[in-house]
């Protein structure tokens, strides 16, 4: 049974594209930004294939669909830190995924290259039709573009739309601390303490 299970999930693992938190990559490592990307079809490759012309068109789709197309035989550690996200989010969609889940994407990145992932990412939900998980500990920064917002603190805390979950019964509990909800512009900001959640 458990070769079945195993076999179960090896096929659906094929769908699911993950872009992980961003680590700094080497600069001294000599590989290029393409070749990163191509790494993303390696499970689909197997050992010893090559990638097909297919391969190659899919991994300048992916490059062209993040901005990175203009930079692919650069050296991908020589990339800034919302390049490398960027690259990070190539290697996930060369696979053509079904599902996209993002692992605090603009973690250690600035403040205007958090908004343009954030934006990349909403485009490409839209474009592909992707389900797409969003892991992030800043509301904030996914308000205006989730469906459904699932609060996770050892157990699920709460899941909704945004109108339903973002309150300040749920939060509070949630976070142990007294919320603020501000507006500005139109749009609704959540701070918790000394700083906004």
């Amino acid at each position: 049974m458990l070769g079945a299970a195993g076999h179960e999930i090896a096929r659906v693992r094929r769908y699911i594209g993950y872009v992980p938190q961003r680590r700094t990559l080497d600069p001294q490592f000599p590989i290029t930004v393409r070749d990163a990307v191509v790494m993303g079809l390696y499970p689909m490759l197997g050992s010893f294939r090559q990638p097909t012309a297919d391969d190659r068109r899919r991994v300048e789709a992916a490059l062209g669909a993040v901005g990175l197309l203009d930079s692919a035989d650069h050296v991908a550690g020589h990339l800034s830190g919302g390049q490398q996200q960027r690259l990070l989010i190539a290697r996930a969609l060369v696979q053509e995924p079904r599902i996209l889940l993002l692992d605090e994407p603009t973690s250690a990145v600035d403040v205007a290259t958090r908004s343009s992932i954030v934006e990349l990412v909403r485009q490409l939900h839209a474009e592909r039709g992707l389900t797409t998980l969003y892991v992030t500990h800043d509301v904030n920064e996914v308000m205006p573009c989730v469906d459904k917002v699932l609060y996770i603190n050892r157990t699920v805390r709460a899941f909704g739309s945004c109108a339903q979950v973002l309150n300040r019964e749920t939060l509070e509990s949630l976070y142990g601390s007294h919320v603020v909800f501000a507006e500005d512009g139109g749009r609704r900001y959540v701070i918790v303490g000394d700083s906004h959640v």
